[in-house]
């Protein structure tokens, strides 16, 4: 385990980078805090939640994973956990990766003279800031998809599409509990943490970004299978023309070819053969049927082409 720890004149901050079962057991017995809270620091899994003791407040936050997989689209791939226990002269923070905000309050703080409550609100305003780089780039992602949609090129749109979407998805889940810890903070907490103005606002502004390129790009992906439905359905129209022009002209075929059969028999005793003008009696005959046939055809209204 890292631990650093600093003092001020009426608090101290402590913090832990990856702690072992056997670290939190010794957390246990120096701070006012149960060791089951702090035995849950160990599982990656948790969501933002809060909790409150006789003498702390527990909660956690999940801060931007700058290491995720860039196909990572769970709450647990994209995030990492950060866990705050609070009390009238401590500040205790739990992580297990390295988080930048953190990194960057411990170069500062020997310089600094800073309160408990200023120390907090600037984790957690970091904290929430730390999702302003990857909403953008989604929102990037889903203006570039747009293009791609309307000028038809649908290739991997619905993969990369639904990929967005289940990533900002977790980032509303995020927001969402995040959200409902700062709402009850100010009204359960003793402490002077109730002026969290400042942390809402780019909290409700990230939930507000987030639910708008979950809403666009939700569009889009309705959108683009209306397209290439659209595009299907025009394919298949043009083949039943093919095939409805085919079959015209086979009805005039079919029985041209079979009177030209007939008669291509060369059997002795049939009559026609010796006619002088059964060649031109055959000729005027398959004229009728051809007559006969394009006005039955025209009075079925075969011969219309449908409007799409």
């Amino acid at each position: 385990m890292k631990r650093f720890e600093h003092h001020w004149k009426d608090f101290k901050w402590i913090d832990c980078e990856a702690p072992s079962q056997e670290d939190l057991t010794l957390l246990a017995e120096e701070f006012p805090i149960p060791l089951q809270a702090l035995t849950t620091c160990l599982d990656p899994e948790h969501l933002p939640k809060c909790e409150f003791f006789e003498k702390s407040l527990f909660f956690i936050l999940r801060h931007h994973d700058l290491q995720a997989n860039p196909k990572a689209a769970t709450m647990q791939e994209l995030t990492t956990k950060l866990v705050f226990f609070v009390g009238k002269d401590f500040v205790l923070t739990i992580h297990r990766l390295p988080i930048p905000c953190i990194t960057e309050k411990k170069d500062k703080v020997p310089f600094e003279q800073i309160s408990l409550v200023s120390l907090v609100k600037f984790l957690c305003l970091q904290t929430i800031k730390s999702f302003d780089a990857p909403l953008d780039e989604l929102d990037s992602k889903t203006d570039t998809i747009e293009g791609r949609v309307f000028s038809l090129k649908r290739r991997n749109i619905l993969r990369e599409g639904y990929m967005i979407k289940r990533k900002v998805s977790s980032y509303r889940k995020i927001f969402k509990f995040t959200t409902n810890i700062f709402s009850k903070i100010p009204t359960e907490v003793e402490l002077s943490l109730r002026d969290l103005a400042h942390i809402r606002e780019p909290l409700e502004k990230h939930t507000f970004y987030a639910d708008d390129i979950h809403e666009e790009i939700s569009g889009l992906l309705s959108l683009h299978l209306s397209l290439m439905s659209q595009k299907t359905n025009e394919a298949s129209y043009r083949t039943n023309e093919v095939m409805r022009v085919l079959t015209v002209f086979s009805i005039f075929f079919l029985p041209l070819n079979f009177i030209a059969g007939v008669y291509g028999m060369n059997f002795e005793n049939m009559p026609e053969l010796k006619s002088p003008y059964g060649y031109f009696f055959t000729l005027g005959f398959m004229a009728l049927v051809v007559m006969g046939i394009t006005a039955w055809i025209y009075r079925k209204g075969w011969l219309k082409k449908d409007e799409i």
